[in-house]
């Protein structure tokens, strides 16, 4: 179920009666916009069929509908090449602020050069009519994938898709555009050459493009855009929707890619709504899920579904940790071997250790040498060193919790673990970061620039220091000290 556009009705056009606003001639049912009756399947003549666009596009055959717009097949006179032209509803043409939007949308998708974004070839207004020539995408919607039996897509397949999904979604962020309303329908499995298929997103129609104001944002605070089963909490609450709103609609397919369904379910949007902002989401396993996922990506799912903006990972991140849940390289998959090992170990006598090639260091912890509940909270404001911090940490059996809010972690921001330590890197505010965490344990503060600074920030609170320029391997370093002597 998807909002109308500003939960408006159609408003009427201006210009010439159009036969998709009144009733079915068929069965009387009102066709609401459409050229086909939900009910009796009767359709409309479409008087573009046939008809060449701005002397260069012959409108073959109507590709899909909705709400809004119109999307037809069409081949370019001239080349031959087919392509994809995309048409504001006249209904909708009249209203200044959805011409704007669709005009928008052209330009975003200009902007974004990237194989996974569908491709913008021309954009025109002709007789008051609005269109957008696009490359021609022919493949099936992720949608139709997971509503096939209503079962799991394939682990094997999950892993490429949402890998090219993620990074699609940090190009796209890094252009400082938000696409605000991402779901299977919007994002299409193409075939491929050098593999099974390609993704590609599509419908930026209602992106925010960064540094766009008044007026011209479009996106006003309070105005709730977006379809429900995959809206973010703050976008259920009307309020200013980030990059991390993305995050969660991707969680949300990736718990209905791995299940078959979406966590939340209502019979209306409020209903929706008020389960995004207040009920926590269930664990993959409660949905009966075979074979099992893996703890990492139980913990990776739910931190993607985080109430909490500041709490999920960015693109980049979540999908390196994806990569590492699905090789089993990532922290949770050590862990768990790790215990597993020292249990085997535990049960043998010293002369069967031996025998093994594996001395006391390892029954005692091997490449976990502290409890697999402990955790190191990585409050940084540069989200790829935290993730390979993370990454890092893992290796010696350590939970990161990586946290790029403004706000200082709250003490439940580990999931329940023991925090052996928090490390700090805030830039110019690591001193201020400092002050506000003194006395919450071991703190290692990152990014002193010079010996004064590091004296400043060891009279701040912080339990050791490593500079700007240091590498990442002497901060993990500095990092396991601290938690080894546990002051």
């Amino acid at each position: 179920m998807t909002f109308p556009p500003d939960g408006l009705a159609a408003p009427q056009s201006s210009g010439a009666p159009d036969a998709t606003l009144g009733p079915c001639p068929s069965c009387g049912t009102p066709l609401d916009g459409l050229r086909a009756c939900t009910i009796c399947g009767h359709v409309l003549p479409d008087p573009r069929i046939g008809t060449v666009l701005a002397g260069k596009y012959r409108l073959d055959s109507v590709l899909g509908e909705g709400g809004m717009g119109i999307v037809y097949r069409a081949t370019h006179v001239e080349l031959g090449e087919p392509l994809a032209v995309k048409f504001l509803k006249a209904a909708w043409a009249a209203r200044p602020e959805f011409r704007a939007r669709f005009r928008r949308e052209a330009v975003i998708l200009a902007r974004l050069r990237h194989p996974g974004i569908v491709s913008v070839l021309d954009f025109g207004e002709l007789g008051g009519e609005l269109y957008m020539a696009m490359e021609l995408i022919a493949g099936v919607a992720l949608a139709d994938v997971i509503a096939k039996d209503k079962t799991p897509i394939a682990r094997l397949r999950v892993a490429p898709i949402f890998d090219e999904l993620l990074a699609v979604i940090e190009a796209a962020h890094d252009a400082g555009i938000v696409h605000r309303d991402l779901k299977p329908e919007n994002v299409m499995l193409v075939p491929a050459k050098d593999r099974a298929e390609r993704v590609k997103v599509l419908d930026f129609g209602i992106a925010f493009l960064a540094g766009e104001e008044g007026a011209q944002r479009l996106t006003e605070t309070g105005t709730v855009r977006g379809t429900p089963h995959y809206m973010a909490p703050e976008q259920c609450k009307g309020v200013h929707v980030g990059p991390e709103a993305d995050i969660y609609a991707v969680g949300i397919m990736l718990f209905e890619a791995l299940t078959g369904t979406t966590p939340f379910d209502s019979s209306g949007a409020s209903g929706l709504m008020v389960q995004h902002m207040f009920v926590d989401p269930p664990r993959l396993a409660e949905s009966g899920v075979k074979p099992e996922v893996s703890r990492g990506l139980e913990e990776l799912v739910a931190r993607a579904l985080a109430k909490r903006p500041e709490d999920r990972p960015t693109a980049r991140a979540m999908r390196e940790e994806l990569t590492s849940v699905f090789r089993g390289t990532d922290f949770a998959a050590f862990a768990d071997r790790g215990a597993l090992e020292r249990s085997r170990m535990a049960a043998l006598s010293r002369s069967d250790r031996a025998i093994t090639g594996v001395g006391e260091a390892a029954s005692a912890g091997g490449i976990a040498p502290v409890a697999t509940g402990a955790a190191v909270v990585l409050w940084l404001d540069d989200p790829d060193r935290a993730s390979e911090l993370r990454s890092a940490l893992a290796v010696h059996g350590l939970y990161g919790h990586v946290h790029l809010g403004d706000s200082p972690p709250g003490p439940d921001v580990a999931a329940g673990r023991t925090v052996k330590a928090l490390v700090i890197g805030r830039g110019d505010a690591t001193g201020d970061a400092v002050l506000v965490a003194r006395g919450r344990g071991p703190l290692l503060a990152v990014g002193a620039r010079d010996a004064e600074d590091t004296a400043r920030l060891v009279r701040g609170g912080a339990s050791d220091v490593a500079l700007a320029s240091a590498a990442n391997d002497e901060i993990v370093k500095k990092i396991m000290r601290l938690v080894r002597r546990g002051r």
